[in-house]
């Protein structure tokens, strides 16, 4: 009988350790449950920070999805600098309408401190933290009622002039925020600079490139098309013109005497003759015509779906506009000036190019200057 009850008593104890173990076990497959669900989340917001955003809407994501991540009440991000008395609200999860609100950084020491040592600054239980004793007592004195329990500052920098921090906050109902929250949320952060960074490179880059093709594209005096782009869109337009057989005609139009200008009043009138004509050019031409400074004082305007009939016509009224208008160079009395314009039209015999055409043009300004100026030959 005692053997039995001794082979039991082992027993129960045996199952207690097997019992124990397997605790420990479905303890230890928890954690590794929630780290994945850490790293799922994680992924998935590094995943959307990865992605093309602006800088303004990877702000705004990143409060939202750690605010889900972290299971927050509140989430915003704060630019402003060691020192400052104000910081402005860039993003804030709970309430889109604090964009660009500003706040007194008096009333946030987590916020203080996060900026001066560049840290992140964990404060679990705002009413047990002596940074929060002058707050507290402030707070009993007016009769706040503040909600907020636990807090992390986590400061970032965007570049040399930007910094800020992200304000993560709990309510007093959920458990308070703790180390793993903080490494999480700067893991997070961390990359999220990265990705703006880029994204502000791209920005930058994409601006710079425009600006270049811009440049590349574009006359410097007088803003308009310069003669290789319009080299380039001539050719693009008589291609357009052989495949769907419509008619392009183009204008090469030329300011008459303007040497004499530059001669009596100097370069700078001269100048200011040539943006005045281009100006005018441009406000007569439609939106689908191009029009360029094809050098010195010679202009040319690309015509399409118009053939030569409808070519003289606009050309007449360019040379009238420009004949009747008052050039003001500041000294004395308004000039009058006359231009004279040749017209080619495509397709034409011994026309097979853009070069072509131009010559064509060309050869038109010339009969159009032989024959007295201010006149229009095609």
């Amino acid at each position: 009988m005692k053997i039995k009850r001794s082979h039991l008593v082992h027993e129960l104890a045996e199952i207690e350790k097997l019992r124990t173990a397997l605790r420990k076990a479905e303890s230890e497959v928890q954690r590794l449950l929630d780290e994945a669900a850490a790293r799922g989340a994680l992924v998935d917001i590094l995943h959307d920070v990865m992605g093309s955003l602006s800088m303004g809407e990877l702000f705004h994501m990143l409060a939202r999805r750690l605010a889900r991540a972290l299971n927050l009440s509140h989430s915003s991000v704060i630019f402003a600098k060691s020192g400052d008395r104000l910081g402005t609200v860039a993003s804030a999860h709970e309430d889109p309408q604090l964009e660009n609100l500003q706040v007194e950084l008096d009333k946030y020491p987590e916020i203080e401190a996060a900026l001066a040592s560049e840290q992140p600054v964990l404060i679990p239980d705002i009413w047990h933290s002596d940074a929060y004793r002058a707050l507290r007592e402030a707070w009993e004195k007016d009769g706040s009622v503040i909600s907020v329990r636990s807090i992390i500052a986590l400061p970032f920098r965007l570049d040399l002039d930007r910094t800020g921090v992200f304000l993560l906050r709990r309510t007093a109902e959920k458990a308070s925020l703790n180390e793993a929250d903080v490494d999480f949320a700067e893991t997070v952060v961390k990359s999220a600079m990265n990705a703006m960074r880029r994204a502000h490179m791209v920005e930058v880059t994409q601006a710079d490139n425009l600006r270049l093709e811009a440049l590349a594209r574009t006359d410097p005096l007088t803003q308009l098309l310069n003669r290789r782009a319009l080299l380039a869109q001539l050719g693009t337009e008589v291609e357009r013109t052989r495949r769907y057989n419509a008619p392009l005609s183009i204008l090469m139009i030329d300011v008459d005497e303007f040497k004499d200008v530059n001669d009596t009043y100097g370069h700078l009138a001269g100048d200011q003759v040539l943006v005045e004509v281009a100006l005018l050019l441009a406000r007569t031409a439609r939106s689908v015509d191009s029009v360029a400074r094809y050098g010195g004082d010679e202009f040319v305007i690309a015509v399409p779906e118009t053939g030569e009939a409808g070519a003289i016509a606009f050309a007449e009224r360019l040379r009238d506009k420009i004949q009747s208008h008052p050039f003001d160079i500041g000294k004395g009395d308004p000039l009058r000036l006359t231009v004279s314009i040749g017209v080619a039209d495509f397709p034409e015999p011994q026309v097979e190019t853009a070069e072509d055409l131009l010559d064509c043009a060309d050869r038109a300004l010339y009969r159009a200057k032989a024959g007295g100026r201010n006149l229009v030959c095609v």
